[in-house]
């Protein structure tokens, strides 16, 4: 039976490694605010992030959504997105939200940051800078969607199957709209992948491996993670 929706939603926190509870590891980093802000491309919830690097002068120590094609330190992301690339920092988490102060002095909330989002000075850290949440065990799993068919072949293979998300949509209410890549990853090795798809999700009416929109889980490919070997 067909998928019920090929439309992708990024990653979502299911168990860890070893089917032991989901901790996912939340912790803080920084995205650049102010009137003129480093994050020139959206973060939306449930996409990979990285450091941005030295090919954006003064941006590092800075986060960046590592799904977006070209990514806010102008470095290839998304599909093409490579650790093996100089330059190119190991993915760090998964985003899960950010707080600011508005340009008019008001504390928010959001799913996702658009492009380019303003912010004020935050008399709790006496700057204008983001704080950005970002899920960083190294060990979570999560359940993504498939944008093309699958075969048995596909799990557990990490130098067939560590592929990244891609870059389609512009998301949904801050939410990723981001599917997994099984076809159009642009480099080769071990190294370059951040994925490895480890199981079928299991969800109904989302497990027909021989059509697009199959829900499966993902780990880390190990070498293409910030925290592990």
């Amino acid at each position: 039976m067909a998928n019920a929706s090929i439309v992708g939603y990024g990653c979502r926190q299911t168990m860890t490694v070893g089917n032991t509870p989901a901790t996912g590891g939340q912790s803080e980093f920084l995205v650049q605010g102010g009137a003129a802000p480093g994050a020139t491309v959206a973060i939306f919830k449930g996409s990979p992030v990285a450091m941005q690097t030295a090919a954006a002068p003064g941006q590092l120590g800075f986060i960046q959504d590592a799904s977006a094609l070209a990514m806010t330190d102008t470095i290839q992301g998304g599909v093409a997105w490579s650790h093996a690339r100089a330059n190119t920092n190991k993915v760090l988490g998964i985003f899960n939200g950010a707080t600011f102060v508005d340009a008019s002095g008001k504390p928010s909330w959001t799913n996702g940051l658009i492009a380019a989002q303003t912010s004020s000075t935050d008399y709790n850290t006496g700057n204008n800078n983001i704080t950005a949440f970002v899920n960083t065990n190294p060990a979570q799993e999560y359940t993504v969607r498939a944008d093309a068919a699958l075969t048995n072949a596909s799990f557990n293979t990490i130098t067939n199957t560590g592929f990244n998300l891609n870059s389609v949509g512009a998301g949904v209410s801050g939410m990723s709209d981001s599917t997994l890549n099984l076809n159009g990853v642009a480099t080769t090795g071990v190294a370059n992948y951040m994925w490895k798809i480890v199981r079928s999700a299991n969800v109904e009416n989302q497990k027909d491996f021989l059509v697009a929109g199959a829900d499966v889980v993902v780990a880390y490919n190990p070498q293409a993670n910030q925290y592990q070997a």
